[in-house]
């Protein structure tokens, strides 16, 4: 599934991504939001830290780092093609 696929949905889904699995995860733009100072990517659950909020809560979170991100891309994409 495409990066920016992924992103839609989550934000249709509100946030939630519990439908995503480690291979839509691995292509989701979300698991690289941050790198760990050794160099490696956290996961989206550490970058938005978002452990100990409720189902709710995180999922606002996601939904609000998907636009953002999704914006983020496509600015990137209208960039690139001028």
């Amino acid at each position: 599934m495409d990066g920016v696929l992924i992103l839609e949905r989550i934000i249709a889904e509100e946030g939630n991504c519990c439908w995503a699995r480690p291979a839509i995860c691995k292509s989701c733009p979300l698991s690289r939001l941050a790198r760990y100072d050794s160099g490696g990517f956290m996961s989206c659950v550490e970058a938005l830290n978002i452990d100990g909020l409720s189902e709710v809560e995180a999922d606002a979170k996601y939904k609000e780092a998907a636009i953002n991100k999704l914006a983020e891309l496509t600015l990137d994409n209208i960039i690139e093609s001028d």
